[in-house]
């Protein structure tokens, strides 16, 4: 946009020199495939924007969707007040106790672009506030109606954690494979690639997943696969405790040991998760995951049933944790220099469980008081500490990469930190003239007080008043308004 000092890197698949006819790849049924748009940004408020301006261009009526989290977009009633949605709408959707989800079967009313561009309101570029007053009116479920969406959509906008992060884009079926990313607001494009490939599990998880796995293996649920997942947790769980009593005290009541992941990947070899077993264990995982399997019966035609399978909170945790293992085993890990190991303990207060008396009725202790009980917190943090972790899935996969920003130089140690090169660099002029921009210190304000910025000084009135009638006196000298930064919040 104009007065926008914006500089952007492009990259493209290396030899991408035959003629653009080929960029049309034809799909099975011999149809041309058009590569799809994913446009990433920081926030939900920053798709809006680019929504916004899409409206004003020749381009308003592309056939379009936003993605976004069910904490945006779910709509019902239920799910809505609940701390975790994730596990409360995976619950309504597999119709538990009887009760399903009713906005999930309306999807079909406006999943498909057709049918979502005909309505009013939809025919041009639209925001996810749009969408979820439609399915509001029409019972539709926003959150499955916008993924549904992608099928036939031309560019599609998400936050850019959804397209750098393997687990959303696995639960969410991105496939960026010949598409096209383009990456705006690019400069916190790092942290979040390092955060995309970073986990971290709470030992009360692993308690949590060890019981639902030793309860399906004691009822003989598909037991060879859910065995050796068990026996991981296990393995975890007792070296936590053993590396527990070795903690360094760093902060009050918070103590750590970390590990490099090379040193990480001979502790998992003695727990006989190696490069060779992984591969193993992943297929045990999907195993579970699969709600039915094929019996046959002893005449006849097969037939499925249906499996238990374990609950959302222990799937998502696996998940997160096969994650960051497969990224620490991939290419003979040639990632595992760029992990740090942690465990953190911490200390919090909870309320000890209600005493129940022998007819198992919950009795409250006399007192009325809640016992609170000081416990240690235990957490296994996974850091990733290299953004081309992440960035080393879509690299390979898309067909160009677009990165913009107004701040991406030095564009040399922002493209190695990524591990991607930029056939294409462009960095436009800045947009204020030179005789427009003055630097200098300003040691002391109107009244003569000093301006000395430390911690102590800034917490006193004189301080700010004193910044205060700077302030005032450089917005009756300079006409046409001013921008004031500040280093913190406060």
């Amino acid at each position: 946009p104009p007065g926008h000092c914006s500089r952007c890197c492009c990259s493209t698949k290396q030899g991408n020199s035959q003629d653009s006819s080929n960029t049309i790849k034809k799909d099975h049924g011999g149809k041309s495939k058009t590569p799809k748009i994913y446009f990433g940004t920081r926030t939900h408020k920053q798709i809006a924007q680019i929504t916004r301006e899409l409206r004003k261009t020749a381009y308003s009526g592309v056939p379009m969707t936003i993605l976004s989290s069910r904490d945006h977009t779910c709509v019902h009633p239920e799910v809505v007040g609940n701390f975790n949605r994730n596990e409360k709408c995976m619950e309504l959707l597999d119709g538990k106790n009887g009760k399903s989800c009713y906005f999930f079967h309306g999807v079909h009313k406006i999943s498909d672009q057709h049918t979502l561009q005909t309505l009013q309101g939809m025919c041009k570029a639209w925001d996810i506030e749009e969408l979820i007053s439609l399915g509001k009116k029409l019972k539709a479920c926003p959150y499955y109606t916008a993924r549904e969406l992608i099928e036939d959509a031309d560019i599609i906008f998400c936050p850019y954690n959804y397209l750098l992060d393997a687990q959303i884009r696995e639960s969410m079926d991105i496939n960026l494979k010949e598409q096209v990313v383009i990456l705006d607001e690019a400069h916190n494009i790092e942290d979040c690639a390092r955060e995309s490939a970073s986990y971290s599990i709470t030992e009360v998880q692993l308690w949590f997943a060890r019981d639902e796995l030793d309860s399906m293996v004691n009822n003989n649920i598909r037991r060879k696969d859910h065995e050796p997942l068990r026996a991981v947790c296990y393995s975890l769980i007792n070296w936590l405790e053993a590396n527990s009593k070795h903690l360094v005290e760093r902060d009050y009541e918070s103590s750590c040991k970390i590990w490099s992941g090379s040193e990480m990947l001979l502790n998992l070899h003695k727990m006989g998760i190696t490069t060779a077993t992984f591969p193993i264990l992943q297929g045990h995982f999907s195993a579970v995951l699969q709600k039915e399997e094929k019996v046959l019966p002893i005449h006849g035609k097969e037939e499925t049933r249906e499996v238990p399978v374990i609950s959302a909170s222990t799937q998502i945790m696996l998940k997160g944790l096969f994650m960051v293992l497969d990224y620490l085993f991939r290419q003979n890990s040639r990632f595992a220099d760029d992990y740090k190991v942690a465990i953190q303990q911490t200390y919090s207060w909870i309320n000890q469980a209600d005493t129940s008396d022998k007819n198992g009725f919950f009795a409250l202790p006399k007192n009325k008081k809640r016992l609170r009980q000081k416990t240690a917190v235990r957490v296994l943090n996974f850091w990733c500490l290299n953004p081309a972790v992440a960035f080393s899935d879509i690299n390979g996969k898309v067909w160009t990469i677009v990165l913009t920003s107004g701040t991406l130089s030095p564009m040399k140690s922002f493209s190695s930190e990524l591990g991607v090169t930029f056939t294409i660099q462009l960095e436009a002029n800045h947009v204020i003239d030179n005789s427009q921009v003055w630097v200098g210190t300003i040691g002391s304000g109107p009244s003569g007080r000093n301006l000395c910025a430390t911690f102590q000084h800034t917490e006193t009135f004189e301080f700010q008043d004193e910044v205060g009638t700077l302030l005032l006196s450089v917005c009756q000298t300079v006409s046409q308004g001013i921008l004031c930064f500040l280093p913190s919040y406060k």
